[in-house]
């Protein structure tokens, strides 16, 4: 049976053109793998200065509608994809480690279970994620009439996309296979004589669940999540001038409503599927009482609907602040 790695390989090689693959074999795969993040890295460099010039260049009120928002939006916009790509980097030999240790851990079952309806889940986020993003720089295109239009840049969009999107697909994909092969060793759980045979593998997902959110992804997690705040505050802020301060633009209305909803609901599906999973390893948690079951990003907070709510209140409390000093 082929691993999971092996199963993976395609899939991986494409991400590799993006400096976001997995560990390589051999000295030529390494200097490739180099030259390819330097490529990108510097790509990443390019559309930063090319994204601020033509910010100040064309949209120079944009600093004066939402104040901080603007500058919050627009840079971790723009930074996020850098850090993801040297975190990735940085993580990659580990999680090449974690894995093959699925491979180890997993039940020849969960091992056989088929990749078409992740790879489907994956594509249909990176689809709506790059659409919603073509529709919020389309509202710039509208307002000029199309003078300044460039495919270039809707290319640009895309890269960064790819950039932002496949590490946290990455994870989900990793949190999802951990909780069906958990599920699947839970499935064999009826005596104690089975626990004792399953227990090595039970103990080695958990450990891997836990790695990953708290280490391996854990500034990609932080980072989005500060990225998502910023990008909610913004389009909520902007509903608030165009639907209700200062004209009733419905077209702008639906696109930023949309992007915001997007932002929250790509934040929540990354919470909820670690929670599936968390509570997939909490089933059999009995049996080990004081086994670590924190899914920490950073140490920071626990990813959960706590957290998640917690976030939305400080969203929603900084945004009615940001309008008060608007009305002032």
């Amino acid at each position: 049976m082929a691993t999971l790695r092996g199963r993976l390989n395609f899939t991986m090689n494409l991400c590799r053109l993006f400096a976001l693959g997995l560990e390589p074999n051999g000295v030529v795969a390494v200097v490739a793998d180099a030259v390819i993040l330097l490529a990108n890295l510097a790509f990443s460099g390019y559309v930063y200065h090319h994204v601020t010039s033509v910010v100040q260049q064309r949209m120079p009120l944009i600093w004066d509608v939402t104040t901080v928002m603007s500058v919050a939006k627009v840079f971790t916009y723009l930074l996020t994809p850098p850090v993801m790509l040297i975190a990735w980097e940085y993580n990659k030999r580990s999680l090449s480690a974690a894995v093959r240790a699925l491979d180890r851990a997993m039940t020849e079952t969960a091992a056989a279970a088929p990749l078409t309806p992740f790879v489907k889940y994956s594509v249909q986020w990176m689809c709506v994620s790059i659409l919603t993003e073509y529709a919020g720089y389309t509202m710039f295109h509208l307002d000029t009439d199309f003078a300044y239009f460039t495919t270039t840049e809707y290319g640009m969009i895309a890269v960064y996309n790819v950039w932002t999107m496949v590490p946290l697909l990455m994870y989900t994909f990793m949190v999802d296979t951990i909780r069906a092969a958990v599920r699947d060793i839970n499935g064999r759980l009826a005596t104690v004589a089975d626990w004792q045979t399953y227990r090595g593998r039970w103990d080695d997902l958990r450990r891997v669940a836990v790695h990953l959110a708290r280490d391996l992804f854990g500034v990609t997690i932080v980072v989005f999540i500060v990225r998502t705040i910023a990008e909610v505050v913004f389009f909520g802020f902007s509903l608030y001038l165009y639907g209700v301060k200062d004209q009733h633009d419905p077209v702008r209305i639906v696109v930023y409503s949309v992007n915001g909803s997007f932002s929250i609901a790509w934040m929540y599906e990354i919470i909820r599927m670690t929670k599936n999973c968390k509570l997939e390893i909490k089933y059999a948690y009995l049996y080990m009482l004081h086994a670590d079951l924190s899914f920490m990003p950073c140490n920071i907070f626990e990813m959960n609907y706590r957290s998640l709510k917690s976030i939305v209140t400080l969203v929603v409390a900084f945004l009615i602040f940001q309008v008060q000093m608007k009305l002032i």
